[in-house]
């Protein structure tokens, strides 16, 4: 369980000798994301150390995802990042179950666990542990665009994690909506708000497929019943975000 007790957040970091002021801005990226279905006890196991609980939207399944994200301009600089997450129900938040999971879901209202977070570029990795509490770590991401489909491809000290490739294209917008993820570093649990706007987003049922490599997080995905076909897929080609700063709390044990 996590203390009731919150830090107040700090206004500004020095990360690298740069300085990195609040909210960060992220102006122009894209992303490629899908989602499955997968066992609801395997994922408690990855989530249990935070205290959170994971989302059920069928008797026994939650949803993981697996996405991309392409930065072109942003405080943090421009490079990849992969993120595999998990939709998580906040402290004392009241719900009834499956549907309230699915009316979350459709309105963009569910708060998500950051597990992995790997990325290609090294100022981004250390703002992203030192702000945010992000899991992330340096890895090689490859992101392709083909005939209509995205494929990414991650790996980590040369052995391959995953490839995903999905399909893309579309011509919503989403306007600007909140979004909370947490984080969980060295016994400390992060909260982070941020406002994400897209346009030229697509949605559509399946749309991706997805390959695991030999690397342990590729194993630790199969122990989640990866690789199989998505339950859906969504692509924003141009997305925006506002992030802000996080608050804490230490994990008890």
């Amino acid at each position: 369980m996590s203390s009731p007790a919150a830090a107040v957040p700090q206004t500004s970091y020095q990360i690298q000798g740069r300085e990195v002021r609040f909210p960060v801005e992220v102006r122009d990226a894209s992303t490629a994301v899908a989602f499955y279905l997968v066992s609801a006890r395997a994922a408690q196991r990855l989530v249990e150390p935070t205290g959170l609980r994971v989302a059920t939207i069928l008797p026994g399944r939650t949803l993981c995802t697996i996405g991309s994200v392409d930065y072109r301009d942003n405080d943090l600089g421009t490079y990849h990042e992969m993120a595999i997450t998990f939709f998580v129900r906040e402290r004392g938040a009241r719900s009834l179950p499956f549907a309230g999971t699915l009316l979350g879901l459709a309105r963009g209202t569910l708060a998500t666990y950051i597990h992995h977070l790997p990325v290609d570029g090294a100022f981004t990795c250390e703002a992203g542990q030192t702000i945010w509490g992000f899991p992330k770590f340096m890895s090689e991401i490859a992101i392709t665009r083909d005939g209509g489909a995205e494929t990414s491809a991650l790996s980590v000290d040369g052995q391959h994690v995953l490839t995903q490739t999905v399909r893309t294209g579309g011509a919503r917008t989403m306007p600007a909506r909140d979004q909370i993820s947490y984080a969980l570093r060295d016994g400390t649990l992060y909260r982070t708000r941020a406002v994400m706007r897209g346009t030229s987003m697509g949605a559509r049922l399946g749309g991706a497929t997805l390959q695991l490599g030999t690397h342990p997080i590729a194993d630790e995905l199969r122990a989640l019943g990866l690789p199989k076909r998505p339950l859906a897929s969504t692509t924003i080609a141009h997305m925006s975000a506002t992030f802000y700063a996080a608050t804490t709390s230490e994990v008890r044990r």
